[in-house]
């Protein structure tokens, strides 16, 4: 009985690793617009309320393997955009990293069906803390889907206000 369970385990282990999607390394190549924004809770995607401020965040890989990120804040009336982040970017086969000044996140990525690239923070290893909302806040998965722009992303119907 005992061997079996660890033929099944061995089994399940390699099917998971197998089943990692390689992401083409030129396709990443360009601008990318967030689409949808959630999380899973309970096994369920909760999608984030985002109107079109929000959602013109947007990265654009280059070939020399940086990538700039545009953080969008506000809603339509106070839209501002933050300052633009840089980072480097490498691929482990199906995992994103991105590191800047000290700070490395790695975000499994998926090629969707519809061309749509899924980002989802891989989750670190944390411990309790005895604050029931931080520690539901730090063992929260978060997504990401973006779709590729033929163009530079702006928010076209936003009052755009600036930073003070």
């Amino acid at each position: 009985m005992m061997y079996w369970r660890m033929v099944l385990l061995l089994l399940v282990a390699c099917c998971a690793k197998v089943s990692a999607q390689e992401i083409d390394v030129a396709g990443l190549i360009g601008v990318w617009k967030l689409e949808r924004s959630g999380f899973i809770e309970a096994g369920t995607e909760v999608i984030k309320d985002f109107d079109a401020c929000r959602l013109s965040r947007n990265f654009v890989f280059r070939s020399d393997n940086t990538v700039d990120y545009t953080y969008y804040e506000g809603n339509l009336d106070t839209c501002y955009v933050a300052e633009v982040e840089t980072y480097q970017w490498k691929l482990e086969g199906d995992t994103l990293v991105l590191e800047s000044r000290g700070y490395v996140g790695y975000y499994l990525l998926k090629m969707e069906e519809k061309g749509d690239l899924r980002m989802e923070a891989v989750k670190e290893e944390s411990t309790a803390t005895g604050d029931e909302m931080l520690d539901k806040m730090l063992n929260t998965v978060h997504f990401d889907v973006y779709r590729k722009q033929s163009k530079p992303v702006n928010c076209a119907d936003c009052r755009v206000v600036l930073k003070l």
